[in-house]
């Protein structure tokens, strides 16, 4: 059983437990005005009104002795200049981490702490909490395994020593991350040890997998169990495929497991005057790429951007093309030439069928239509299409529409894409993503970064991680708790923008959701800034880098369904791998889908509203059935019976 942060604390409030022996350090004075709140991983706090997370009262210190080195959050002014941080620097503290927003996580002692106020760009100064160490959804219930980060810079040997005095046991030791069996007062008596920087719940191989398809939905374990889709062809449609051949589409998927490329250049109409079919490269966004990748890429030498289904075999559908638009869809709806998604075909029985004489059973696809909770005719034919192959598994992203209209600070109902609203297919909501390496970028990119919230940073000044921005500069949302709701870090809610459900003829929606927010994947190797020479010559721009900085010229960041959509769909080819070696049996697609949604993960904040409280049990609007659980989903516990009669609805 899951228990809040709250619940926690509230066991070592029982249990007596307080610091000793200790002096009180400096906490800098509030300002007359409240300073803009500090998003922490483990809460919010707000220099000068609340700078304690809420129920974690037992979990504080009142300060550190004289001349001994402690840690500490500096609020600056505004946005962070490179000189304001060197000024720390040059005073003594050692800065160690950038916190949002305007701060500095700083080791230091409480005499230089003192001495800080007075730097002319500074507005707070306080303790750095042992509250703050704890991962908001920790698990507490008996003794359980934790990952304790130990902080940069400090005495590995010794701080192991510190936690084994508490009576955790260690269990494993790799650098300064430790895996430690504890109970609830342990771990809280962990959280005090001085150079302990973040515990967390244990996750098997987070050091080397991307963490969202590997880690938060299980596919670690599935593929560490033998079920890595290698009897399986999964199908992706989107943008294109790196350079636009098997040799040339990253260096994650070689050539011998892609079975297939086709380009999909489609045909001009009213709005699209003229098309330039450039084949299946990659060269704007660079989404295709970074989706199939997610699906199957095997990831670097350390795990680094591997997908749900490392040794399936790969078709791909390139669809996007350069548009030069017609004066009337200038017009009306605002188009620019550009590129669109021109070969997706009107009726799309005709991809489907494609991919599935090409050997595809499982076919991802992350876009969609605006049409909110409507049945279309494209959703329509995809039904169709599942009906009339059985063994063929679908997959759509929900769509990114979700809103808060009336500013009430909870997602609104009713946004759900289409085709994504077909019966047949599994719709894929997004939740946050959480990474333990802080979303770390490449600090030998000399510009800056496009995002308007990281606007002037380079991944240098940043520290060598991304800002990760909150849905209200990111996503324009203006009400609490949304607005201040950072991007990623919380692994227990869904993303803000996520559509939700219901359908119009009122059916639950999405199916499931997978992270979707701060994803790494697949960086295609064609017009990468601060990579290559120069820009696409065809509109003078480089391909998107994504979601702030990349991590290198392999990976980079995005995020929206469009990224879960896929690591929903690496899930479903690992799960027609496992019933295809654990049973010889061709799953069909309702049996993956009933497979996915009776193993998934009840999220405890489904509709945003800042608390991991469960308001919304499974099923339900926002998150369906939950987040998948491949390692459940393949544990070999469950019975089946793949019913090939089905049913009918009339619609």
């Amino acid at each position: 059983m899951r228990r809040r942060l709250r619940a926690f604390v509230v066991t070592l409030m029982l249990a007596a437990i307080v610091l000793g022996g200790q002096s009180a350090g400096y906490v800098g004075p509030a300002a007359q005005t409240a300073p803009p709140a500090i998003r922490l991983r483990a809460g919010t706090i707000v220099p000068g009104v609340q700078e304690t997370i809420p129920g974690t009262e037992a979990l504080t210190t009142d300060g550190y002795a004289p001349g001994q080195q402690g840690y500490y959050i500096v609020q600056f002014r505004g946005a962070v200049q490179d000189a304001w941080r060197s000024q720390l620097e040059a005073a003594g503290a050692t800065v160690l981490e950038y916190l949002p927003d305007y701060a500095f996580k700083v080791r230091m002692t409480p005499e230089l702490a003192a001495s800080l106020q007075f730097l002319p760009n500074v507005n707070w100064v306080g303790l750095f909490q042992p509250a703050f160490k704890v991962a908001p959804d920790l698990m507490v219930n008996g003794q359980r395994l934790y990952r304790v980060r130990i902080e940069d810079g400090a005495d590995t040997a010794a701080t192991t020593q510190a936690v084994l005095a508490t009576g955790a046991q260690v269990s494993s030791a790799d650098g300064a991350l430790l895996t430690v069996l504890a109970d609830s007062t342990q771990v809280a008596n962990v959280a005090r040890v001085l150079d302990v920087a973040w515990i967390d719940n244990f996750f098997l191989y987070e050091k080397h997998n991307d963490i969202g398809a590997g880690v938060i939905v299980g596919a670690n374990i599935a593929n560490a169990n033998g079920y890595d889709g290698s009897t399986q062809i999964a199908a992706v449609a989107d943008t294109g495929l790196g350079g636009g051949t098997a040799a040339t589409a990253h260096v994650d998927v070689p050539a011998a497991r892609i079975a297939g490329i086709f380009n999909w250049p489609g045909v001009t109409d009213s709005c699209f005057q003229t098309i330039t079919n450039d084949g299946a490269i990659d060269v704007d966004s660079g989404h295709g790429t970074h989706v199939a990748l997610s699906v199957v890429g095997d990831g670097d030498a350390t795990g680094i951007g591997k997908g749900g289904a490392p040794a399936a075999g790969l078709v791909f559908q390139a669809t996007e093309n350069y548009v030069t638009v017609s004066n009337i869809c200038r017009i009306l709806y605002g188009l620019t030439n550009g590129y669109y998604l021109t070969g997706l075909p009107a009726n799309l029985n005709d991809l489907f069928g494609q991919a599935y004489n090409a050997g595809a059973r499982i076919h991802s696809n992350s876009w969609g239509s605006s049409q909110a909770g409507v049945y279309t005719a494209n959703s329509a034919q995809t039904d169709q299409f599942v009906w009339n192959n059985r063994d063929m598994v679908i997959t759509f992203s929900a769509g990114n529409a979700g809103a808060d209209a009336n500013n009430n600070g909870v997602v609104d109902n009713d946004s759900i894409g289409s085709p994504a609203t077909a019966k047949n297919v599994i719709t894929i909501g997004a939740s946050e993503n959480a990474r333990p390496d802080n979303f770390p970028c490449d600090t030998s990119l000399a510009y800056t970064s496009p995002d308007t919230y990281q606007a002037g940073q380079t991944c240098t000044s940043m520290g060598g991680v991304n800002f990760l921005g909150t849905a209200g500069q990111r996503w324009g949302f203006t009400t609490e708790p949304l607005n201040s709701d950072v991007t990623a870090g919380n692994a227990q809610q869904m993303a803000p923008f996520s559509s939700r459900g219901p359908t119009d003829d009122g059916r639950i929606k999405p199916d499931v959701v997978a992270p979707g927010t701060w994803i790494l994947s697949g960086y295609s190797d064609l017009y990468q800034q601060g990579y290559d020479a120069g820009a696409n010559p065809r509109n003078n721009s480089f391909q998107s880098d994504g979601w702030g900085m990349p991590r290198n010229a392999q990976y980079k960041y995005f995020g929206g369904t469009s990224m879960s959509n896929p690591i929903a769909a690496g899930a479903a080819t690992v799960v027609r791998d496992f019933y295809q070696k654990a049973y010889t049996h061709n799953a069909s697609a309702a049996l993956v889908k009933a497979t996915l949604i009776n193993t998934a993960v009840d999220l405890l904040d489904e509709n945003n509203d800042g608390a991991n409280d469960n308001d919304f049990p499974i099923p339900n609007v926002h998150e369906g059935w939950g987040r998948i659980n491949v390692a459940e989903a393949t544990d070999g516990t469950q019975q089946y019976v793949d019913n090939a009669t089905g049913i009918g609805t009339g619609g």
